[in-house]
């Protein structure tokens, strides 16, 4: 969608029937990606994890991982590709060892993605897509101003992990985030989150904090406000159906806890849109 000497754009579509969904060879770049639905990931060697909007997903240059479905629209999302002497620049502000390995800069597979860069980054990919000509500075800016807040955010969540946890937290953790992931839009409760994933409930509560820094019910809410802005942009889109669709209360309640994270309503969004 976008290509400079400093920033690559695009976007991935993928259904989960499609021959390379499973697995569609090692990354051609170090790319960090915002998905847009829920998919499981395994890089090879390592865990896998639910990747959906509220997660960034990190690959250096030739990694090789496998999908599993946990959408049934497959995986969906956008990628951002930035220079390697510019990523381990960025990266060494948090680690500076990291100045050191341009051709392999990222230390972890995944972290959290705040509502503020998953906005910008959404702004910045309409912005490519809609103009014929975009405005660089303002592209390659916004890339790199969110890959440093979003990999900051990584490296925290990283140091604040247990050490060593159990592989049945784990398990645990990630089943929970495949249930909500697919459920979001449902009043769900805790005690039917941890029935599915065969843990108690305070035990899994403090957990999932501990491992991803949401509340179970922050990162529900959370999915349904990033799933709002895909359905906020329609023409003619009426914003008590999407807040009642999404299992929000209300038109109110969906526009408070809007802009409680996003900062501003999602009339001010549609129109920036």
């Amino acid at each position: 969608m976008f290509a400079s000497s400093l920033v690559r754009i695009g976007r991935w579509r993928c259904p989960s029937d499609h021959p390379q969904f499973l697995d569609s060879g090692p990354s051609s770049d170090a790319l960090f990606v915002f998905p847009r639905e829920g998919v499981w990931i395994e890089h090879q060697g390592c865990d896998p994890f639910v990747a959906d909007a509220n997660t960034v997903t990190y690959y250096n240059k030739g990694q090789r991982y496998r999908r599993r479905k946990l959408s049934l629209r497959g995986d969906r999302c956008e990628w951002f590709a930035v220079a390697p002497d510019a990523i381990a620049e960025v990266l060494a502000a948090q680690e500076p060892a990291a100045i050191d390995r341009p051709h392999r800069p990222f230390p972890f597979t995944h972290g959290p993605s705040d509502p503020e860069s998953y906005l910008r980054q959404r702004l910045v990919f309409h912005h490519v897509a809609r103009e014929r000509t975009p405005d660089r500075l303002f592209v390659e800016e916004s890339v790199v101003s969110v890959l440093a807040d979003v990999t900051r955010l990584a490296y925290a969540n990283q140091n604040a992990r247990p050490s060593r946890p159990r592989l049945r937290d784990v398990d645990a953790i990630e089943a929970a985030r495949d249930v909500i992931a697919r459920r979001f839009t449902k009043n769900l409760s805790l005690p039917d989150i941890a029935a599915e994933v065969g843990s108690s409930v305070f035990h899994l509560a403090r957990m999932f904090k501990a491992r991803t820094g949401f509340s179970m019910h922050t990162y529900r809410t959370q999915l349904r406000l990033r799933s709002a802005l895909d359905r906020i942009r329609e023409r003619g889109c009426d914003l008590t159906r999407i807040a009642l669709d999404l299992g929000f209360s209300s038109h109110s309640h969906f526009t408070e806890t809007f802009r409680q994270s996003f900062g501003t309503t999602p009339s001010a969004v549609r129109d920036a849109l």
